[in-house]
């Protein structure tokens, strides 16, 4: 799946290349390029997602939580420090290179991606723990049931099936049929923790987006003009990703090695959520930008660091299903709709109350709500979420058993 994602991730973004090499030579093309520039990234903010995804699944698969504590924290401390050095330069580039040779550097990052892929999962199945082969195993512990199964309830031709059998021949059919709504409620009723994990994602990106609304909207009436206040934005995200990268690669592989996740899962709300009641009830109807930004800090620090790491360490005691379609289920649904269903509530509320009754104020107060909802979240999921030596365990057992599946394939 990642290398097909990829495949078609490359040839997508080659194609927007030589389209915008060709735009550039005409000049009376200037709508159709906007155009072109705004599905070009939809389809990157698409792709990007898609590929971490499958990626960080291909990770928590194959290290034991033990590992994933040691180990996380420093993967997502290269990947921001490397998504900082990128963003630094496309200014430089652009200039250089043009739309079209920015365009083309990102083909040439994919196709690193591919190899770097590739190298990953041959050395997986080399060394006995590729992905692939529990999902084969898993297969194949399907068809041999299937196969049983057939051979028992196997009638003569002029017999007439029973509903049960009816309904097991059409089962396969009406999975191909199933929405990913269908699909994951069957997969948060089956993994309780899947269900739980998804609420917890659904609140923390509304929050974030709330705290996000407040400090833009008072940094607009703080600093009116434009450069000033791209530039006061520029730093207050260069020290979120400081102090993010200081606590991925110094402070935090040695918390996770001492700290069960889910003690970190029921700390983490705690800041954000003094900061919003200290917003709420203690800074009267004008709350400072300073601490409106704070809370907004505070909530991106834990996002970019801990709450990254603890969720990575959550799929990995689950089953193939789990860590990947879960994974992929979560990051659609509750990524997506906890950002843009809280903007279209704000939106609707801002509009139906206008300025006057729906400020900073009431946006500080509907904070805590939902602050207080994410605590809730974590506490629920950090009950089911297991201790690390029961994690491990599974781990381990998982492992075993797919070398011994690679094991008998090669000797049949």
């Amino acid at each position: 799946a990642l290398r097909q994602t990829t495949l078609w991730s490359i040839g997508a973004i080659a194609l927007s290349a030589l389209l915008f090499a060709a735009l550039e030579k005409n000049p009376h093309t200037l709508n159709f390029g906007k155009l072109l520039v705004g599905l070009a990234f939809v389809f990157q903010n698409s792709y990007a997602h898609l590929l971490y995804t499958q990626q960080w699944s291909f990770i928590t698969s194959i290290m034991t939580p033990a590992e994933g504590a040691l180990w996380f924290p420093g993967i997502s401390g290269l990947s921001s420090l490397f998504t900082a050095i990128s963003g630094s330069s496309v200014g430089l580039l652009v200039h250089k290179l043009g739309l079209a040779g920015l365009t083309a550097c990102t083909v040439g990052t994919l196709v690193l991606t591919l190899i770097c892929g590739e190298r990953a999962y041959r050395t997986a199945y080399t060394h006995g723990f590729d992905p692939a082969a529990e999902m084969q195993r898993i297969k194949a512990e399907k068809a041999k049931k299937q196969k049983k199964l057939q051979k028992t309830t196997k009638k003569e031709p002029s017999s007439k099936p029973k509903k049960g059998e009816a309904a097991a021949e059409l089962a396969p059919q009406k999975q191909e049929e199933e929405t990913i709504i269908t699909k994951a409620r069957a997969l948060f009723q089956r993994v309780p923790t899947l269900g739980a994990l998804f609420f917890e994602v659904l609140s923390f990106q509304a929050l974030s987006t709330i705290l996000n609304v407040c400090m833009v909207t008072k940094l607009k009436e703080a600093i009116v003009d434009d450069m000033d206040r791209a530039s006061w934005t520029g730093k207050f995200y260069a020290i979120i990703n400081g102090v993010s990268g200081t606590f991925q690669f110094v402070l935090l592989p040695l918390l996770m090695k001492h700290i069960e996740p889910r003690l970190a899962w029921r700390l983490m709300p705690f800041l954000p959520l003094l900061c919003t009641i200290y917003t709420s009830f203690f800074q009267g109807s004008d709350p400072s930008l300073m601490i409106l930004a704070f809370a907004f800090f505070a909530a991106k620090t834990m996002d970019y660091s801990v709450r990254g790491v603890a969720n990575e360490l959550v799929y990995t005691p689950l089953d193939f299903e789990s860590r990947y379609l879960g994974k992929e289920i979560i990051g659609v649904l509750a990524n997506r709709f906890g950002k843009s269903g809280m903007s279209l509530f704000l939106s609707m509320l801002s509009y139906g109350l206008g300025p006057a009754g729906f400020g900073v104020r009431q946006l500080t107060q509907l904070s805590t709500l939902v602050s207080g909802a994410w605590l809730g979240c974590c506490w629920y999921l950090s009950e089911l979420v297991p201790k690390r030596e029961q994690a491990s365990a599974t781990v381990e057992k998982r492992q075993q058993e797919m070398k011994k599946h690679q094991r008998q394939k090669k000797g049949t």
